[in-house]
């Protein structure tokens, strides 16, 4: 009895207040997710003069909002004992961000385990799942702004892979809660070891690998055991955690960024599989793609051509599916859209909405030019038509060169449309603009399934400082390629192949940068401008 006795009275010691506050309805919270190990579920003393709850902040229980008052960590899914949760970085982080706007209400979800290494949050962990499951029903009462975390004493001595799993987690978080610029600040250990400084200088680079994150540095901190940090090192820390999502806060106002989606390569038929080409099963892979895509403010979504594999009827389900898009879809002609009967081809600009083959249009300072691959084809063309004569003649000549891309199911680009690229590429190096092209073929690398005139494209275009970068379809393995003038050669994923139950991508539009955001297989990157 006596035991039982003591075990209340702690508890009673460790929340002088919270213990008997009242659950508030709350709404239109700023809500920030606070997750990691032991030092962000806190191992501090709570003093005196941090014990009462902090003004206009609350924290999440699971079911309701109370005053947030230490221990944070009391109401997490994942924590060890009570009193094991005291002063986390939490506690300044809140106290800080609620004086940098005081006219808003913030919430506080609090999830963090001692003792966790970073692969027992990555996803399809039970950590994942909770933090998850938690922050959706926080953001019941509001928005969900930013993610704090501090982790890595357990991963020390592998180093070397922690940015990749953090990049990976991040990715994760942001995809799950369909936030994809979500402000994300690690915080780094305790310098108190020496085999710590390998992971601290690793955690240096993530805000220059994955967008929109921050680092909460810990130089001048100490500890209290050589491992978690003591009262006034939390607290410093925690704001420099505010410090770190209120920068990346203003930066996003500042931001005059866009995305938009891109898809590649469904090539649909109704036929059995060959290979790795499953042909009817890409249209699942589409069903599930559409949500992701939707889950963004999308100014427009391009497929990269192969809409279908064969047969004019095959357009009618994929194009069913996309209709499911919120964004509008800009459709590249590609090689396979034309394996039709050649009474049919005339048809299929006009079925997926792109007559000519080839437009351009602008969104801010960024130029965005839809390049028909197909315009001198063997394959995009009747037998006996001029734009099929040409391509013969141009596959001869190459052939002859000892070319490795003459082959009836590359295409190329014409005379006119040529001069028509040119005239784009000028005008907008004229008025300071970037141009992103977009076509079925690359032009790069020389791999056998690049444009037919690649060279002559190049010579053309590939050395203005407006021409940033080539997206395109065609090659199913993907592939990216910078040139010698800077400007990048991205060839994505074909979704026909695919082995991930989603496929695409998210690109973001910044003023010196495209990020890719890959959905599913389709890797993550920053295309920085020339």
């Amino acid at each position: 009895m006596f035991v039982l006795i003591k075990k209340f009275l702690l508890l009673v010691l460790l929340l002088p207040t919270t213990f008997f506050l009242q659950a508030q309805e709350i709404d239109s919270l700023d809500i920030y997710l606070a997750i990691g190990q032991s030092n962000m579920a806190g191992r501090a003393d709570i003093l005196a003069d941090l014990e009462a709850p902090v003004e206009s902040v609350y924290l999440f229980t699971g079911k309701e909002w109370l005053p947030a008052a230490n221990p944070l960590n009391l109401y997490s899914t994942v924590r060890k004992v009570v009193s094991m949760q005291r002063l986390s970085p939490a506690y300044g982080f809140a106290r800080k961000m609620q004086n940098y706007n005081q006219d808003r209400k913030i919430g506080l979800v609090v999830n963090a385990k001692g003792g966790s290494v970073i692969d027992e949050w990555l996803p399809g962990t039970l950590f994942f799942s909770e933090i998850i499951d938690r922050a959706r029903l926080a953001a019941e009462s509001g928005k969900i702004k930013g993610i704090i975390w501090h982790q890595g004493e357990g991963d020390v001595k592998e180093a070397d892979q922690y940015l990749g799993k953090i990049s990976h987690l991040i990715t994760a978080l942001r995809d799950s809660l369909q936030l994809p610029g979500l402000p994300f600040v690690a915080g780094q250990l305790s310098n108190d070891k020496s085999n710590r400084k390998a992971l601290n200088d690793t955690l240096l680079n993530l805000p220059k690998v994955v967008p929109y994150t921050g680092l909460a540095l810990s130089f001048g901190t100490t500890t209290f055991d050589s491992t978690h940090f003591d009262s006034p090192s939390q607290v410093l820390l925690g704001e420099r955690y505010a410090d770190q999502m209120i920068q990346l806060m203003e930066e996003k106002k500042k931001r005059k960024s866009f995305s938009f989606g891109v898809l590649s390569d469904i090539q649909y038929a109704d036929v059995e599989t060959v290979g790795k080409r499953n042909y009817r099963g890409a249209l699942e892979t589409l069903r599930r793609t559409i949500p992701y895509l939707n889950a963004y403010d999308l100014k427009f979504t391009v497929h990269l051509g192969d809409l279908i594999d064969r047969d004019f009827e095959s357009f009618e389900a994929p194009l069913s599916i996309l209709e499911e898009s919120n964004a509008p879809i800009h459709y590249v002609w590609g090689n396979h859209d034309f394996s039709v009967l050649d009474s049919l081809k005339q048809k299929v600009g006009n079925k997926i909405g792109n007559e000519k083959g080839y437009h351009s249009f602008e969104i801010g300072d960024v130029v965005f030019m839809m390049v028909n691959g197909m315009d001198i084809s063997v394959g995009g063309h009747q037998e006996g038509s001029i734009q099929h004569d040409e391509a013969l003649k141009m596959m001869q000549i190459l052939e002859a060169e000892g070319a490795n891309n003459v082959k009836p199911w590359n295409g190329g680009v014409g005379k006119e449309q040529l001069e028509w690229m040119e005239a784009v590429v000028n005008k907008a190096e004229e008025e300071g603009k970037r141009v992103v092209a977009f076509c079925h073929y690359p032009l790069l690398p020389e791999n056998g399934l690049h444009l037919l005139n690649h060279k002559e494209v190049l010579e053309s275009i590939g050395n203005s400082p407006a021409m940033v970068a080539w997206l395109s379809g065609h090659h199913h393995a993907g592939n990216y390629y910078m040139d010698e003038n800077g400007m990048h050669h991205l060839t994505f994923l074909g979704m026909v192949e695919a082995e991930s139950p989603a496929l695409g991508a998210i690109v973001t539009v910044e003023k010196d940068k495209l990020i890719i955001h890959g959905i599913g297989d389709e890797e993550d990157r920053i295309l920085n401008f020339r």
